[in-house]
């Protein structure tokens, strides 16, 4: 029983960041603005979907109504990334969500997290180099198709219903030609970025221009008028068109390799998400304004509706635009992936060789190749279709898990790093203070709530003063700080899954008024809010550094919560178990390898003596490194 009480207590620890200094020092090269990352962000979600999944949703789901469903998914976004920008600002490491949960919640799950960003990059990069492929395939006459099956493969084609009936070639060398970019450095791979998000960004600006020129208000008003569908398909386009915003992530990724992430990251993320969404609102609108919805072609809806408008020459324009926009989304991809592998394998959860830089390029060059084997393999060897059944859990769970970060943070000691705002000068007690809090990284929770007051009026997950003399609250009082916040967030998170479960599954029972469903529904709201409540009733964690925080906490990192477990819940069977099969993989890894090569558990939580209680080195050191670092713009 001791062993697995170990065993638990090992695989739940937490990642410390130690002082200031030693958050803040990389091996990678700080040297992102804020216009590189608002252009990465751009094009990391400017992809395949505004040429494809546009013209597909708009015909089969919402008519003329996706511009209301793109308005909805950019506000579900906007509140997972909330989260990932205040983590963002206070964690100065790349690895994005990963870093994030090892960081607030433990070691396995962050591992887990980890490990399915790494599947959900590999594919999302190996999915668009197939469509890349596929679109140039389209626009050359099928030529490269005729090539690969004539020359390459003597006419004859595979017959197995698992793999691509021939080998994609052309698309790993894609893959290959684009992770020389990625090696060369980040500033390479961002200007390659710069450049053809502009071009694109200006053809998107073409076609909106012309498409409302071409506009006819009727395809507004018939055809079943502007929601043709009811109110129900523009709910269904917003949770399939989240998708859509997907990968802003990739600016929270390039956190470690920015010249000033507390500045540069909440504006780069909020710009790109609300330009990328002002692309996707005017050209919907512009399409389903130019051409009825029911005549809207699946495979090139753009092109096909200048086509029946008479502008014949638009097909290569929007070719170009779809061109320029599926490879920038490779090119993103295929920049985070490596960067997540690299801060798996810092933390020796991965293998360590991952973790080498170039000390020229200043890039993780192992990582990137074997980003790039990852790639290689399912994009020459499967079809599109095939490959984007495997997205979107990995991505949904990282943002999920974030949000449970926050939450869990907000009411708990901050205990991630010591006070790394810039020009922040401290007292002689505020030194003592400081010193307390470096020590205490390097010990448990439990070790870390001796240091608070529990009697105190704001101690940080203690309930607030005027709840405690209510009968039921105050035995909230017997929990140690922030334990009564965990179990109320879980318990929430758990209700509301099983709410949107009853709801997902068993809406012809809810349809037809069935006396237990209803009531079931009833019990499971209830719940999931009275969780909310009980985490509200405590004290947050007051800061004053000056960084970006979400705001109305817990109530916006719920929300997002709720929305993803809404998308998790409507993926395919399929999907769900090919996602286990690879997480066993995963976590057969972590059993027998990275469980014991953790940096984390080779740390001991008696490291510091009490004599280190009175020195208050670190502080002053941290604070003046800091305060450089912020200096710079």
């Amino acid at each position: 029983m001791d062993c697995c009480g170990d065993i638990c207590s090992n695989i739940s620890r937490r990642k410390q960041l130690g002082s200031a200094e030693e958050a803040f020092e990389t091996s990678l090269r700080r040297s992102l603005t804020t216009f590189q990352l608002t252009i990465m962000g751009i094009a990391a979600m400017i992809g395949a979907g505004l040429f494809v999944l546009t013209g597909v949703e708009a015909k089969e789901v919402t008519g003329p109504a996706i511009v209301v469903s793109y308005t909805i998914a950019t506000v579900a976004s906007i509140l997972s990334a909330l989260c990932y920008v205040e983590f963002a600002c206070r964690i100065p490491k790349t690895g994005s969500a990963y870093t994030f949960t090892y960081i607030a919640i433990g070691e396995i799950w962050a591992f887990l997290i980890g490990w399915n960003l790494i599947l959900e990059y590999a594919i999302s990069a190996a999915s668009v180099s197939s469509s890349f492929m596929g679109y140039l395939d389209f626009l050359t006459g099928y030529r490269i198709t005729n090539f690969t099956v004539d020359t390459i493969m003597g006419g004859e084609v595979w017959d197995f219903s698992y793999i691509s009936p021939y080998p994609n070639i052309f698309a790993s060398l894609l893959v290959i030609l684009i992770s020389v970019f990625i090696a060369a450095g980040a500033n390479i791979s961002a200007g390659v970025t710069v450049i053809l998000m502009i071009i694109n960004l200006a053809i998107i600006g073409v076609i909106v221009v012309m498409g409302f020129t071409k506009a006819d208000i009727k395809n507004w008003q018939d055809y079943g008028g502007f929601v043709p569908n009811g109110p129900g398909s523009v709910i269904a386009g917003a949770a399939t068109l989240f998708f859509s915003f997907v990968g802003f992530d990739t600016i929270a990724m390039a956190n470690e390799e920015t010249l000033n992430p507390r500045k540069s990251i909440p504006r780069a993320t909020f710009i790109a998400i609300l330009l990328t969404s002002v692309c996707y609102i005017l050209a919907s609108a512009a399409l389903t304004l130019m051409v009825p919805y029911t005549d809207l072609d699946e495979q090139s809806a753009f092109a096909a509706a200048f086509q029946q408008r008479g502008v014949e020459w638009a097909r290569w324009l929007v070719g170009v635009g779809a061109l320029c926009a599926m490879f920038t989304t490779i090119l993103m991809s295929l920049y985070s992936l490596p960067r997540s592998i690299y801060a798996m394998a810092s933390d020796g959860i991965l293998f360590e060789f991952l973790s080498i830089v170039n000390q020229h390029t200043k890039v993780p060059v192992y990582a990137v190749i074997f980003s790039t084997v990852l790639v290689v393999i399912p994009a020459t060897f499967f079809t599109l279709s095939q490959l984007v059944e495997f997205l979107s859990i990995g991505v949904l769970l990282g943002y999920s898990f974030v949000a449970v970060a926050v939450i869990t943070l907000r009411y708990g000691p901050d205990d991630i790093m010591p006070d790394a705002s810039p020009g922040l000068e401290m007292t002689s007690q505020q030194n003592k203070n400081h010193s307390l809090t470096q020590t205490g990284n390097a010990k448990s929770f439990d070790d870390n709530s001796k240091l608070l007051d529990a009697a105190s009026a704001d101690t940080p997950g203690t309930l607030k003063h005027q709840f405690r003399s209510i009968p039921f609250l105050g035995e909230l009082c017997r929990f140690k700080p922030g334990v009564a916040v965990k179990i109320g967030l879980w318990s929430s998170v758990f209700f509301q899954l099983c709410a949107l479960s009853l709801v997902e599954f068993g809406h012809a029972e809810l349809a037809t008024a069935k006396v237990w469903a209803i009531l079931l529904l009833i019990f499971f709201c209830v719940c999931s809010l009275v969780g909310l409540i009980v985490i509200s009733l405590h004290y947050q964690n007051v800061d004053t550094r000056d960084y970006y925080r979400v705001p109305f906490v817990p109530l916006f990192p719920w929300l997002a919560i709720l929305v993803n477990i809404l998308l998790l819940l409507k993926l395919k069977p399929i999907t769900w178990l090919r996602f286990l099969v690879w997480v066993v993989v995963g976590i057969f890894i972590y059993m027998t390898y990275g469980y014991r090569h953790s940096k984390a558990g080779r740390i001991s939580p008696q490291r510091f003596d009490n004599d280190d209680l009175d020195a208050g080195n670190h502080g002053n050191g941290s604070t003046e490194n800091a305060a450089s670092y912020g200096s710079t713009d």
